[in-house]
């Protein structure tokens, strides 16, 4: 891969950042937080895309997201109201900034006219604004609109004089001057000095002067080139040196900024000159000679160009454009642009770093073999050793210790927040809502609940057809649920939470429940239950994820094609996860995903059956009972079953089981009670209990196959493999061989 290639890579992983802040933002606008610090932010994400975008190239996307930033910088202003039409608009519009950034990441083209009706209604609000104020698209007329006054100063070319040679502003004072020096990556990444200009007009009044002390001969012009610096003098009363540097931030490292506080601070001459041309009057002449209009970066037509200048003519400061921002990763391990370090009061360098997925994969797969040599070098230790080599058995005590530590570090790097995935519902919800002509809130807890970054993205495609099942089919209509008295508004609730070893993902909503009676009656109608099998309440409620069931009476492109809920439980199971429902009708649905923590590591007990050691999750298990102690009942079918504190639970024995003949003596067997989906509990009966430790997960089915009751297996400290029980799974398959 070449450096562009990964540069282009970081480029769209940092695009998929900001395009899931859009979405948080803009959700939290859309429930009427409007406060400018959230206009600012989704600013600051369109701006970043923009500016990356125009580095690399993708013209389509910036001339787009150039005019979303517009409307949204009007809207900053106040000159464009933040109504309701215009949130939705810009809802609408992040989706078309995605498609266009998939689209550039992907080497596609989309036609010509998409997202031009946007396009239009941006131009159009904007255009309303700047009719008010008299405003028109051209260079005097933008000085005007900004409200920035430039004062035109005749530069001799190759003076090079200092601030203190420069007579002082007639005016009396300027607290402030500031020297701006733009580097090539500056334009390059599709800044316009115009817009900084802009910003440090609002601390105050200023006077803008150009420098070109380096303008070489015509013969010499690079068209890329950079002449031009600029002296901005401000006067301001509320103005700090902290508040003129955040409006260079977002160039920081892209350019060279020098700030003076000085009572009485000189500006550069005003020569007043009836004569002198305007901007216009020099860019046309520069066209008309077929000279370049040294800007820094091509004239995409979204801004005017900055003045061609020659070394005959006197110059004009030009109202070029900037606006700080910092692309994708552009500036993120730059100095301060004065060159301050951390002493000064300003932040160096970067508190994260992005490291390929791969890397860390490699990282927990070495320190997963750790484990299992210290896991190994433990179990060499007999007593005879213990006593002899006292200083060895310290030493790998504190390896095992440092070990686990560096396990649970690297564990740490891979999870993330569910808030990924669950920023991607109220969209959802807002659509189905449209769509289905309800009215559908959505409410959202646990969402900083970390889990392992395979396992959350694994998560999406599961956790959109759960919601769009419960706007479907739980949320009721209008009429039916005032009916019920209930309020109009249906609620979806999503919440994670931590169980141990696990994370719960539950979907609820307040809806009509299932209709076991018209489940069933599907259920036989397609041979999915016999005609004569009696199932409980939850064996039920889970037919609804049987592959092609579905009680949609027409196909929608919500759902009716009955291949959703079966996508949610197999994409579940492929992580080692499981699904529970439970449904209470006319009151609602909950549907709750048990998923493993990591994918990697987990604390288990080691148990032997017929010979062969297993393993049982730790976080699964609630206690152990030996057989001999142990109250045992039978149910009529013939099944076993274990009496504990009133209750009854089924009993597994996972040498009938696995069909691997033990000859160890009933009453010297062991009880592992296990606490399976929904608080509903299985007794799992072993011949030995080995002890308690921690092991690396190895899938089965990639490397063999997928077995019934088996979650994965995993290398022991001796070498031998043991096999990692599925709890869940002995429960659901013990419950489906009694029902039947």
């Amino acid at each position: 891969m070449s450096d562009l290639d990964e540069f282009k890579a970081t480029y769209f992983d940092e695009c998929s950042e900001l395009l899931l802040e859009l979405e948080e933002q803009f959700a939290a606008i859309e429930e009427g937080d409007r406060e400018a610090d959230r206009l600012n932010a989704v600013f600051r994400a369109i701006h970043s895309i923009k500016g990356g975008g125009g580095a690399f190239g993708f013209d389509d996307l910036v001339k787009f997201a150039h005019s979303f930033e517009t409307l949204l910088d009007y809207v900053r202003d106040g000159r464009v109201e933040l109504t309701d039409e215009v949130v939705t608009l810009c809802i609408r519009s992040v989706d078309i900034v995605a498609d266009f950034v998939n689209a550039a990441r992907d080497g596609e083209v989309l036609p010509a006219e998409y997202g031009a009706s946007e396009k239009a209604s941006f131009d159009a609000l904007a255009r309303g604004e700047a009719a008010e104020t008299d405003a028109v698209a051209d260079d005097d007329d933008l000085v005007d609109e900004f409200d920035i006054e430039f004062t035109p100063v005749a530069v001799e070319l190759g003076a090079d004089k200092p601030l203190s040679d420069l007579p002082v502003s007639p005016d009396g004072a300027s607290d402030w001057v500031i020297t701006f020096t733009p580097f090539p990556t500056l334009y390059e990444r599709a800044n316009d000095p115009l817009l900084l200009f802009r910003e440090l007009s609002l601390l105050g009044s200023i006077e803008v002067t150009a420098e070109v002390k380096g303008l070489p001969a015509l013969d010499a012009f690079d068209p890329f080139g950079v002449y031009c610096s600029w002296r901005i003098a401000l006067n301001s009363d509320k103005a700090t040196e902290e508040a003129i540097r955040e409006v260079f931030e977002f160039v920081d490292g892209d350019c060279e900024i020098t700030v003076e506080k000085r009572a009485g601070a000189p500006v550069a001459a005003v020569v007043e000159s009836d004569d002198m041309p305007s901007f216009a009057d020099l860019a046309e002449e520069a066209k008309a000679e077929r000279k370049f209009v040294p800007t820094g970066e091509p004239d995409d037509g979204l801004e005017p160009a900055a003045p061609a200048t020659s070394a005959a003519a006197p110059v004009t400061p030009a109202p070029t454009t900037v606006r700080p921002a910092t692309p994708a990763g552009a500036g993120a391990m730059s100095a301060s642009a004065s060159g301050e370090d951390s002493n000064g009061g300003r932040a160096i360098g970067m508190q994260s770093i992005r490291v390929d997925l791969d890397k860390v994969d490699r990282v927990v797969n070495m320190v997963g073999e750790l484990v299992i040599t210290q896991s190994m070098l433990t179990q060499q230790m007999d007593d005879a050793i213990r006593d002899r080599y006292q200083e060895l058995v310290r030493g790998i005590e504190v390896l095992a210790q440092t070990t686990r530590g560096l396990q649970d570090a690297v564990m740490a790097i891979r999870a993330q927040p569910v808030k990924s995935v669950f920023s991607r519902m109220p969209r959802l919800v807002r659509e189905l809502a449209a769509k289905t002509g309800k009215k559908i809130k959505l409410e959202t807890i646990g969402e900083n609940t970390e889990i392992d970054k395979t396992v959350i993205e694994q998560l999406s495609d599961p956790l959109t057809h759960m919601v769009r099942n419960s706007a479907d089919h739980g949320i009721e209509g209008l009429d039916k649920r005032l009916a019920a008295g209930k309020p109009e508004t249906g609620t979806i609730r999503l919440s994670a939470e931590q169980a141990g070893g696990n994370i719960l993902i539950i979907v609820e909503d307040d809806g009509q429940g299932i209709n076991r009676e018209r489940v069933l009656e599907i259920g036989r109608e397609r041979g999915i239950v016999g005609a004569d099998q009696q199932l409980t309440d939850e064996q039920i409620d889970n037919l609804i994820f049987a592959p092609g069931f579905s009680t949609a009476s027409e196909v929608s492109d919500i759902s009716g094609r009955g291949v959703g809920m079966d996508v949610v439980l197999s994409n579940i199971k492929k992580i080692g996860g499981s699904v529970h429902v439970r449904s209470w009708p006319g009151k609602g649905t909950r549907m709750t995903l048990r998923l493993p923590l990591t994918l990697a590591v987990l604390d288990v007990m080691l148990v032997k059956v017929a010979g062969s050691p297993y393993v049982i999750p730790l976080s699964s298990i609630v206690e152990t009972i030996q057989n001999s102690r142990a109250d045992f009942g039978h149910m009529p079918s013939g099944g076993k079953v274990l009496q504990v504190r009133g209750e009854y639970v089924q009993v597994v024995d996972l040498a009938r089981r696995f069909e691997v003949p033990t000859d160890q003596d009933e009453d010297n067997r062991f009880v592992v009670l296990c606490e399976a989906e929904g608080n509903s509990k299985i007794a799992l009966v072993v011949d030995d209990i080995i002890g308690q430790q921690q092991v690396v997960i190895k899938s089965l089915e990639e490397n063999f196959e997928r077995i019934d009751g088996i979650a994965g297996g995993t290398i022991l400290g001796d070498g031998n493999v043991a096999l990692i029980v599925d709890v869940q799974s002995l429960k659901t398959g013990h419950a489906h061989q009694n029902a039947a």
